[in-house]
């Protein structure tokens, strides 16, 4: 049996809402294009209220254009997108007053 408090997994952090639900940033990784077309794995952190539909992402990358508009990817330091992404979720648990949804079997 899983301890309640602990987080599901994936999840590196969360935050408590005023409702009660929490705003739980995680690791993914996705499919990206870049801008010559190849696709590649990128990671990326998310930010997602358990309460209401509210949800942001912070990839580890940022696509650039040059002076002559030729475009290419960046990377960003992961722990720059983890930042952002615990300054939304903080900003968002502390205006969401949505109450958590029902308890899956997952979490039991």
């Amino acid at each position: 049996m899983k301890h309640m408090t602990d987080n599901p997994e994936g999840v590196i952090a969360r935050y408590l809402t005023v409702g009660g639900a929490t705003v739980d940033l995680a690791l993914k990784q996705v499919r990206h294009t870049f801008p010559d077309g190849i696709s590649g794995t990128r990671g990326l952190t998310s930010a997602t209220c358990t309460g209401c539909p509210a949800s942001s992402e912070f990839p580890h990358w940022r696509t650039r254009t040059g002076t002559w508009t030729s475009s290419w990817d960046e990377d960003i330091p992961a722990e720059k997108a983890e930042v952002d992404a615990r300054n939304w979720a903080q900003a968002h648990a502390e205006k969401c007053r949505a109450m958590p949804g029902p308890v899956s079997s997952e979490h039991l």
